[in-house]
């Protein structure tokens, strides 16, 4: 993806802001599946309007329909992403400057939470703490 694609999934992701993070998986070592619903938009059948959201570290960001084979055991990385931002609102979603980075608020103020997905290279996601304090990551490497 180039910066324009960023910017243009960002605008269409928007729309997301408002649904909570009713859980995350993760389909492969690089692949996670935030699962997000909105109580507030209940349709004719009386289910909550659900949007899976995939993010592949530095490949891709989708919303998809289709259900992926999940892991029987979520890693530590994904239960780290579950304990601090399922049952959380959606509260922004935006691209940082001009670069392939893409930042998601989890909640307000001094509870927030944000996960940051980097488009490129090998890229990483982090999870950082209202004053961007990095919790965990996916990909940690050691310059020499």
């Amino acid at each position: 993806m180039n910066t324009a694609d960023v910017a243009a999934e960002v605008k269409c992701l928007r729309r997301l802001i408002g649904m909570r993070c009713a859980n995350v998986y993760d389909i492969t070592p690089k692949t996670y599946l935030f699962k997000l619903m909105n109580s507030s938009g209940i349709t004719e059948s009386g289910e909550s309007e659900k949007v899976l959201l995939l993010m592949e570290s530095g490949v891709r960001l989708h919303t998809t329909q289709y259900v992926r084979d999940k892991n029987t055991t979520p890693s530590g990385f994904t239960l780290k992403l579950r304990k601090h931002i399922r049952t959380r609102r959606l509260e922004d979603v935006r691209q940082l400057g001009y670069d392939r980075i893409i930042l998601f608020q989890f909640g307000l103020g001094s509870n927030a939470h944000f996960v940051i997905l980097e488009l490129y290279a090998q890229g990483n996601i982090l999870l950082t703490d209202s004053d961007f304090n990095v919790m965990t990551l996916l990909r940690s490497h050691r310059l020499l």
